[in-house]
């Protein structure tokens, strides 16, 4: 198999069974199966009683049960070929054959993980490039609780394909063309009177934020006087240079606030695009002339046959008095971005989008691309708690929950972690304040960092009571003398077992982009850990046999320090060598 290096252990079961297979003459023809199209599955066991891993692939096939039996025992013995990676092979009814890995290849990986370090988990460049667009805060404020969990996940969503490797782009749409905008220019202006003294208030749906009289604060201390006689209305600035002067300004300074809180949140894009720079181009024209097929006039206003393609309604593209509706730019904004030649474009939106995906998507399919060219993930609602009482939040009225007052709360590794440990697509989140700084078992991210921490402790230890020479001679001796013979307990399969899944892991995420997997499997790495540390004396120094073994668990636990490492990296938080607890026992 080439670039074997590159393959998944759950690839390399099924390439094994399929080379099998194709061999087996008398299975495919009383099967009528075809060996280059035939399914099979492999998982990972939830009982490792039963193996390591499993596939029910021949419950699948239209077989009676003594024949799957014996199908399954002739598979089995043909797999005994290739004990370098199976230690055994076993046939439970109704239909599954289970594998166990052997200890060489799992010892193996465990080699690897201690050579590649960092790079264990990376695998090869793909011909894939991908597009994600997400946040995309109006900015008519600072970015709020709900848009830390949109980036959070994007940003660890990128980490994983670019791990898995797929070339990425992250990028940010900034919706700074709309009414909302004057009426962020006219919330600034009163703010700007009332620093002079003026006796004005803000318009009922104005925007009341901190930050809004920080703009006009700015525009004060700069301008001075010069637009203490500007005339508005309760929907605008009259004037419409003076408006345009307040929409650039207020859009400008309030797009540093969400860099800036983004850079705390170690989140970071690649493109900016403005919806107004679509606005100076003849990019609509363009999207209004393909569309024309698919467009009508009706009360004077111009509709998209949306229901052509099942949509409830036709959708509005031209209002009446000639405006464009946000549906209309944006087709033209998706438009910009598949012309780009990326493989597959994605979109992180509210939960209050969810209707808009179908019609986006129509709209897309209206000007010749492929209907899969698209994904948008839908994201839930997010509630930060404290002693049991919700925080509100309202952009509008100032008292929203923003990611500059999370981070000072929980910290950016805590809100890195529990933004995205539950289903980002059907599960809203509630984070307990109480709970996230608990230094306890009963907090996840402290656990497995704590298991981090602690393994830096053992190295430590055992570098203090060994001296380097012993320690360099038995690194050099890897794979002769010592072998890692020593690592054999049922809790250190175990372990090995959960180091060699973690590129199947990558996998999965950057395939089914579930990028709470991560934290579940990173939670079970660490528990499993700390429960081989409260059975196990790890550091022994007694005589040398026991100093030999403890190098060897040493290693074991280096390698499972570098996984919890580059797990946690991932989702963009750094890993801990110190925490404060109880006393070790070891």
């Amino acid at each position: 198999m080439t670039n074997r290096q590159d393959y998944t252990v759950i690839e390399i079961i099924e390439k094994i069974l399929k080379r099998v297979i194709s061999n087996y003459s008398t299975f495919l023809g009383e099967t009528n199966l075809n060996v280059n199209t035939i399914k099979i599955s492999v998982e990972r066991s939830r009982n490792l009683v039963f193996g390591d891993y499993s596939t029910n692939f021949l419950l699948t096939i239209d077989a009676q049960p003594n024949k799957i039996e014996q199908y399954a025992h002739y598979i089995i013995n043909k797999l005994s070929n290739y004990r370098n990676f199976f230690s055994v092979v076993t046939f439970t009814k109704p239909g599954f054959i289970n594998f166990f890995i052997s200890t060489k290849w799992l010892l193996k990986n465990m080699k690897q993980i201690l050579t590649m370090k960092k790079s264990y988990g990376r695998f090869n460049k793909k011909k894939l490039f991908y597009n994600i667009e997400f946040v995309s805060a109006n900015p008519t404020g600072l970015l709020h609780i709900g848009h830390a969990r949109n980036a959070a996940y994007g940003d660890a969503l990128v980490n994983i394909w670019k791990t898995y490797g797929i070339k990425v782009n992250r990028e940010y749409y900034i919706n700074d063309a709309g009414n909302q905008i004057d009426k962020l220019a006219l919330s600034v202006l009163i703010r700007y009177l009332q620093e002079n003294n003026k006796v004005v208030k803000i318009p009922k749906d104005g925007y009341n934020g901190d930050e809004i009289v920080t703009i006009a604060k700015e525009v004060n201390k700069i301008y001075g006087t010069k637009y203490l006689n500007t005339v508005y209305d309760d929907e605008k600035i009259t004037d419409p240079e003076t408006n345009n002067f307040f929409r650039v300004f207020a859009v400008g300074n309030m797009l540093n606030m969400i860099r800036k809180s983004l850079a705390s949140f170690s989140v970071k894009f690649d493109i900016f695009t403005s919806e107004s720079s679509i606005y100076k181009t003849n990019l609509i024209d363009q999207v209004l002339y393909d569309l024309r097929e698919y467009t009508y006039q009706k009360d004077g206003a111009t509709f998209l046959k949306t229901t052509q393609f099942s949509d409830e309604k036709d959708r509005v593209l031209i209002k009446t008095d000639g405006t464009y509706t946000y549906f209309l730019p944006d087709i033209a904004y998706h438009k910009i971005k598949l012309l780009r030649n990326y493989d597959m474009i994605f979109n992180i939106w509210g939960a209050d989008h969810k209707s808009y995906i179908e019609r986006m998507s129509i709209a897309m399919q209206m000007l010749g691309f492929a209907k899969e060219k698209m994904h948008v993930f839908v994201q839930q609602m997010v509630h930060l708690t404290k002693n049991g009482k919700e925080f509100k939040m309202s952009k509008r009225s100032g008292d929203s929950i923003t990611i500059d007052f999370l981070l000072d709360t929980i910290g950016k590794d805590a809100a890195r972690w529990f933004l995205v440990a539950t289903s980002f697509e059907s599960s809203h989140l509630d984070i307990d304040v109480d709970k996230v700084l608990n230094k306890n078992s009963s907090n996840p991210l402290f656990y497995v960092q704590y298991a981090h921490s602690r393994i830096v402790s053992l190295i430590k230890k055992y570098n203090e009571i060994n001296n380097v020479g012993f320690f360099t001679k038995f690194k050099n001796k890897f794979k002769t003398e010592y072998r890692v013979n020593q690592i054999k307990t049922n809790e250190e399969r175990l372990l090995m077992n959960m180091l060699l899944y973690y590129r199947s892991l990558i996998q999965f995420c950057a395939t089914k982009y579930q990028v709470n997997a991560i934290t579940t499997y990173l939670y079970n790495l660490a528990s499993s850990f700390h429960n081989y540390y409260e059975t196990t004396k790890i550091v022994d120094d007694q005589n040398q046999k026991t100093r030999a073994i403890s190098a060897q668990r040493i290693l074991l636990c280096k390698a499972i320090k570098q996984v919890l490492a580059n797990g946690l990296v991932l989702l963009g938080i750094t890993p801990t060598k110190k925490m404060e607890h109880q006393q070790e026992k070891q």
